[in-house]
C-alpha cells in the first residue's frame, strides 16, 4: 500500500497515482477537500483511517509515503468543528477560542504525530512532513554557507529603511518569507507573483509594514527550474526575458508569446552544492530556482519542497511522473520502468 498526502485538485498527484495503479499498486490519497478518507483511531494496532465505503486502512502498513501537498486536514477528522465548548453548565467557548483555537491545536498535534510516526517507520518516502513549508531566509543562508551565490536580502518594517540599505540594489523585489499564496477557488487560481520595484518610489515614505523580505533584483540572461529526486537532477532552462510580462517572474505566463523552455544540465559543481543543500535540509525532493545572470553566474533563489514538477517534466520529456512512481515502488533500487 502506498499513501500519498496531497490536495484533491493537484493534477500531479492524479498522474502519479494513475502510474502506480497501472503498476498494480494499491494507492490511498489522503486530502482535505473531498476528505474521502477519515481518521478513525490510533492504538497499539496502528494508525487507522476509514474510507467512506467502510474500508479500513492501517497507515503503518504502507510500504511508501509521499508528502506531496497539504494532506491531512480538519475534514479528515470530523465532519464539522464544534463552535460551542461546554463544561457542566459553563460555556467555555469564548475563553478557549480567544486564547487559542483549541480544536486546531489538537488537530495540528495529532496530524504531526501521524506524519512523524510514518516518516520514521515507512520504508520508502518522498518529501519530509517537517519541510513542506521552507523558510526562504534559512535556505538562502544555508545555500550561501555551502558556496552557492545568492541575492542580497534584508527584512524591513518601514519603507524609509530601503534607502539606508546600500547592499540592496536600486531595483529590488519583495517576496514572502515562507510560501506565497497558491490556492484554487472553483475554476480560478490565485498566486502571489514577484514584481520589480524602484527604491526611489519609496523615498521619504514613513509607512510601517509587516516584516517584509526584500531582495536585490538580479539581471538575468535566463532562469532555471531544477527538479530533484533522491540525488538526481532534472533541469530546464526558461528563456523568459523576451517578454516583458515574464521578464521578472516566468510564472506570469503569456499564452500569446510563450517562453522557450528546453532541457538543461547544471554545472557539476552547482549540482554538488545543491545536493549538499538538499541533504542538509533533510529533503530528498524539491524544485530549485536559479537565475543565470549577465556575467554567467548561477544565482540560487529558493527551494520549494512541494514545487510543481510537471512544468519541467512535460516540455523536457523527463517522464518524472513515472520516475516518482518507480521510486515509491522500488525505492533506490534500479527503476524497472522508464
Amino acid at each position: 500500500m502506498i499513501v500519498i498526502f496531497s490536495r484533491g485538485d493537484d493534477f500531479s498527484t492524479r498522474d502519479v497515482k494513475n502510474k502506480l495503479i497501472s503498476m498494480g499498486q494499491d494507492v490511498i490519497v489522503i486530502e482535505p477537500m473531498a476528505a474521502m478518507e477519515k481518521f478513525s483511531e490510533i492504538s497499539s494496532d496502528g494508525i487507522i483511517f476509514e474510507s467512506l465505503d467502510g474500508k479500513r486502512y492501517n497507515l503503518l502498513d504502507a510500504t511508501a509515503c509521499w508528502w506531496r501537498r497539504t494532506g491531512i486536514g480538519m475534514n479528515n477528522l470530523v465532519d464539522c468543528v464544534q463552535t460551542k465548548i461546554v463544561a457542566g453548565e459553563q460555556d467555555l467557548s469564548k475563553i478557549l477560542n480567544s486564547s487559542r483555537n483549541h480544536f486546531h491545536e489538537e488537530f495540528k498535534d495529532l496530524r504531526d504525530y501521524i506524519y512523524n510516526t510514518m516518516y520514521k517507520k515507512c520504508p520508502i518516502h518522498i518529501g519530509n512532513p517537517n519541510r513542506m513549508g521552507l523558510n526562504r531566509m534559512y535556505a538562502l543562508d544555508l545555500a550561501k554557507e555551502i558556496g552557492l551565490k545568492v541575492p542580497e536580502y534584508a527584512v524591513i518594517t518601514n519603507y524609509n529603511q530601503l534607502e539606508k540599505l546600500n547592499k540592496i540594489s536600486d531595483r529590488f523585489v519583495s517576496k514572502a518569507i515562507s510560501n506565497g499564496i497558491y490556492d484554487f477557488f472553483g475554476h480560478d487560481a490565485y498566486y502571489t507573483y514577484t514584481e520589480a520595484q524602484d527604491k526611489a518610489d519609496f523615498a521619504n515614505k514613513n509607512i510601517k509594514l509587516f516584516p517584509s523580505l526584500v531582495m536585490s533584483l538580479v539581471k538575468k540572461s535566463f532562469e532555471i527550474r531544477s527538479f530533484y529526486l533522491h540525488g538526481e537532477f532534472y533541469s530546464m532552462a526558461i528563456f523568459s526575458q523576451r517578454n516583458k510580462q515574464t521578464s521578472v517572474d516566468f510564472r506570469k505566463y503569456c499564452t500569446e508569446l510563450p517562453n522557450k523552455n528546453e532541457p538543461f544540465k547544471l554545472p557539476d559543481d552547482i549540482e554538488e552544492k545543491l545536493d549538499k543543500l538538499y541533504k542538509k535540509l533533510d529533503l530528498n525532493t524539491g524544485s530549485a530556482d536559479f537565475i543565470v545572470d549577465k556575467e554567467g553566474n548561477y544565482v540560487f533563489l529558493e527551494i520549494n519542497p512541494v514545487g510543481q514538477f510537471q512544468m519541467t517534466s512535460l516540455p523536457c520529456n523527463y517522464n518524472l511522473e513515472q520516475k516518482i512512481a518507480n521510486y515509491l515502488v522500488y525505492g533506490d533500487r534500479k527503476n524497472r520502468i522508464e
